[in-house]
């Protein structure tokens, strides 16, 4: 089975990826409902990309 339908991949560039996880983190650190999978999330896109420093 072929798609003839072409997607885009739109991807973050890596300051983006780094702005998204420092508010990750932030909310991470509230404590608040979303903080765990904030903290979980946040995990896992410092695992995909460099350090910043």
């Amino acid at each position: 089975m072929t798609c003839d339908v072409e997607e885009e991949t739109h991807l973050l560039t890596l300051e983006e990826a780094y702005h998204v996880l420092r508010l990750l983190v932030a909310v991470a650190q509230e404590g608040g409902l979303a903080s765990d999978e904030a903290d979980l999330l946040a995990r896992e896109i410092a695992a995909r990309i460099p350090s910043e420093n």
